[in-house]
């Protein structure tokens, strides 16, 4: 039996981001390449392996003894950029490579803990594998620099691409759903088989009536348990084939059969479909946001401060006046709380509940959501189809991506010439 060595994340950063921790984790290391004047060490290479692994959910197989060429040209590739990037000044902070890691983990359907004990458990040091995220985030920040950020796609390329490719008016088939996950990750078969009658009995229950959002709360291990597991719409190309071929088969406000997938159990609840057109209520919001922990209050001394903001707007104060002194978000404050015209989906669940149950002009007592509280008033409301709007913003999405990768691949060329690379490894 192995014994995983476990280390929490935050201890972890701790550990990573001190002063001493290059030289603390530095240890004797076969050499396989080396790039301008830094070496590429097997470790190195082992945790990148392990990072394609994660990044294209194949799970965490072992890796073979042989050199894969690909994955040692990508680590090579990567590591001329990361030095690039810091040679032109970039860093990134501790709570990017947090979030980072958080995502990866949800993305595996592992906790932070269980994705740091997995990776140790295997030989990857977690501080290394920190350490490789802190370079693609350098990377990615290079790359929006030195690449993203000098491209663009007018609206006449648009028009041109829209008429050249007419199938992009034609949206694929949306579902918004609600999503109950239950992990078998680690576990053994008698514990899964348990889990097994567990999601049975949960399944009739909610066959029989009982509350999705409850179930969820009570049970999933998945994203969004506050939110009662509610994942948005998600087009048929954004789901994997297992969750459509449930899909097609149950009706609006239905929940699926039970998924068993490698990672576990799943059950969708089915709130509604679209296809060919897109009609949506859109909202004309504005909103007051208090963070407790940026404005260094409690959660009730930001509830406090909000229902006395309330009182003083109903009883005829500015709106607009209290958003720019008051509010957090720093993308609104300064328009006076506007948030113009919005899309399901476009802002938080609880926050999007709260506005679509208000009459028009009329301010909402503190809404939590997941960024903090807020004041929210409708302004106005419309039906309106946005396929046109979904077809011209893929479209824009695939010219960018196509000008970028063309102004990538030049950029990348001349920084490639002009580095130091030699393969030291025999395999």
């Amino acid at each position: 039996m192995t014994i995983a060595i476990t280390i929490t994340l935050a201890a972890t950063l701790t550990i990573w981001f001190s002063s001493y921790a290059d030289a603390a984790t530095v240890a004797l290391d076969e050499v396989i390449a080396i790039v301008n004047n830094e070496a590429i060490t097997r470790s190195e290479y082992q945790t990148r392996y392990k990072r394609k692994q994660l990044e294209t959910d194949q799970g965490l197989e072992q890796i073979p003894e042989q050199i894969d060429f690909d994955i040692l040209e990508l680590l090579i590739d990567e590591r001329i950029q990361a030095q690039a990037a810091q040679a032109a000044g970039i860093s990134i902070g501790r709570a990017e490579i947090e979030n980072a890691m958080a995502n990866m983990a949800a993305q595996n359907n592992l906790s932070q803990q269980q994705l740091i004990t997995e990776l140790e458990t295997q030989g990857i040091s977690a501080i290394q594998f920190l350490r490789s995220i802190k370079e693609q985030r350098l990377i990615q920040r290079l790359v929006d620099i030195s690449v993203n950020a000098r491209v663009s796609v007018s609206e006449q390329e648009i028009d041109y691409h829209l008429q050249a490719h007419k199938e992009l008016y034609m949206p694929n088939i949306s579902y918004e759903i609600s999503h109950l996950y239950v992990s078998t990750s680690g576990k053994s078969a008698a514990e899964i088989e348990r889990e097994s009658e567990n999601v049975n009995h949960i399944h009739q229950g909610l066959l029989q009536g009982q509350s999705f959002s409850s179930a969820v709360r009570d049970f999933s291990d998945g994203e969004n348990q506050e939110e009662g597991g509610y994942a948005g719409w998600r087009k048929e190309n954004q789901l994997p084939e297992l969750f459509l071929a449930a899909l097609r088969q149950t009706p609006i406000g239905g929940v699926t059969e039970i998924m068993k997938s490698v990672n576990g159990f799943h059950i969708i609840k089915l709130h509604a479909k679209e296809g060919d057109t897109k009609i949506v209520t859109q909202q004309r919001l504005r909103h007051i946001l208090v963070q407790p922990q940026r404005s260094n209050l409690t959660d009730r001394e930001a509830i406090d401060l909000l229902n006395d903001v309330a009182n003083k707007i109903r009883q005829g104060s500015d709106f607009e006046q209290f958003a720019r002194l008051l509010s957090d978000d720093a993308a609104t404050a300064s328009r006076g709380g506007a948030l113009g015209w919005t899309n399901p989906g476009d802002t938080a669940p609880a926050f999007e509940q709260a506005a679509l149950s208000l009459p028009l002009n009329q301010l909402s007592d503190p809404v939590r959501s997941r960024f903090g509280y807020h004041l929210i008033e409708v302004l106005d409301r419309r039906e309106r189809d946005i396929s046109r709007d979904i077809a011209r913003n893929s479209a824009q999405r695939e010219l960018f991506k196509r000008k970028a990768e063309e102004r990538y691949q030049n950029w990348f060329g001349r920084l490639r010439e002009g580095a130091y690379i030699e393969y030291v490894a025999n395999n």
